[in-house]
């Protein structure tokens, strides 16, 4: 059921990412559960961005500005028009530099006394920067609410002085029917040429420190003397880790185990090419692709790193091991290698499970927060 809402609700979202990751994923599912609730808002981001590409492509109302730093003034005087001509009633700041030009749009434009009110989303489980100004910006009276999305994430709010009663948690989350039909995934078995027989493990994230991938190498390759069956990872994303990883993947002898595929637009074939779903980040704020592996009805061997827990039930979903522990992380992955019959239930239960993280009730939950700051 759709929450409710006042009549006069109209939200303002700045996101000011020029390209397209989860955060921005999950501005658009959020625009898109107000859109077909009937609330009326315009999302705010940077001129020719992939959010204006696909708010165009979704009939979202979407108003384009530099908004190149966090003291661009020029966009902040731009919002403040915006949000009078508009008669906004709420901000919503998606990304670290729209929370600094949201603030300074509240600060500049008096717009608390106007009955606006500021919300911003917190999706990053490492701490705020120390330092005076940093500590301004969080603690500011004009910030009405931080969305944490995860529990993990409220509790680093609170570790960084940030009163409990000014924090709500709505999870992020994901299109639970997207992938309900996985497409076919013989034309990958083609490409890389797959052996028959082989249990693939898979590994969608971007290749950057808090991922980790160095830790689920080497848990490899402590697999590598076992009697497990014929495996092969695959892993599907790009960053500034490449070379060394793929450095680090030879000298542990695992050039034949391990594919790096770089960036790829067809996410969804590979999910349902894998049989497992590894995650081996130490910092996660939740960690959506988790979700679209738990949707897609693969089991999911993880780390504890930041939100992944709060999504995975050890022994029924998947397997949980100490973030940064090669050992432990080595050890589960060969209990699945050796147990197709457990990662198959933990597969269905997932694809069951996953569903209370549906964009759906991401969405219901944050319009609950609008009404009540707007109540406050």
């Amino acid at each position: 059921m759709t929450a409710s809402f006042q009549s006069d609700l109209s939200v303002l979202h700045l996101n000011t990412a020029k390209t397209w990751r989860g955060g921005e994923q999950q501005v658009l599912y959020l625009a898109r559960f107000l859109r077909d609730a009937g609330v009326r808002q315009i999302v705010a981001g940077r001129r020719n961005s992939e959010m204006q590409k696909r708010c165009k492509a979704e009939g979202i109302a979407f108003f384009g500005s530099g908004m190149a730093s966090e003291l661009d003034l020029l966009s902040v005087f731009r919002i403040i028009r915006l949000v009078r001509k508009e008669r906004i009633r709420v901000i919503h700041a998606h990304t670290a530099k729209a929370h600094s030009i949201g603030l300074l749009a509240m600060k500049l434009g008096g717009l608390e006394r106007e009955g606006v009110r500021f919300i911003v989303s917190r999706r990053v489980d490492f701490r705020a920067r120390p330092g005076m100004l940093s500590r301004m910006k969080y603690e500011s009276p004009l910030v009405h609410r931080y969305v944490a999305i995860s529990e993990n994430v409220r509790r680093i709010l609170v570790e960084d002085g940030i009163a409990e009663d000014r924090i709500r948690v709505a999870y992020s989350g994901i299109d639970t029917e997207r992938l309900k039909d996985l497409p076919d995934s013989s034309p990958l078995r083609e490409e890389f040429k797959i052996p028959a027989g082989t249990v693939i493990l898979g590994n969608v994230a971007a290749l950057v420190d808090h991922k980790d991938q160095r830790t689920l190498l080497q848990a490899l390759s402590l697999l590598l003397g076992r009697d497990v069956p014929p495996f092969l990872l695959f892993v599907v994303g790009e960053g500034e880790l490449r070379e060394e990883l793929t450095d680090l993947r030879d000298r542990l002898g695992l050039r034949e185990k391990v594919i790096f595929t770089g960036f790829r637009n067809d996410v969804p074939v590979f999910l349902s090419l894998f049989n497992i779903f590894v995650m081996s980040s130490k910092e996660e704020g939740l960690g959506t692709i988790v979700l679209d592996a738990m949707s897609a009805g693969l089991p999911v061997i993880t780390t504890d790193g930041g939100g992944l827990p709060e999504m995975i039930v050890p022994e029924k979903g998947g397997l949980l091991s100490p973030a940064q522990n090669a050992s432990a992380l080595a050890d589960n992955i060969e209990r699945a290698l050796r147990h197709p019959e457990e990662w198959k239930q933990w597969g269905a239960y997932n694809r069951e499970a996953v569903k209370r993280f549906d964009y759906r009730e991401t969405g219901r939950r944050n319009l609950e927060i609008y009404n009540e700051v707007l109540q406050s």
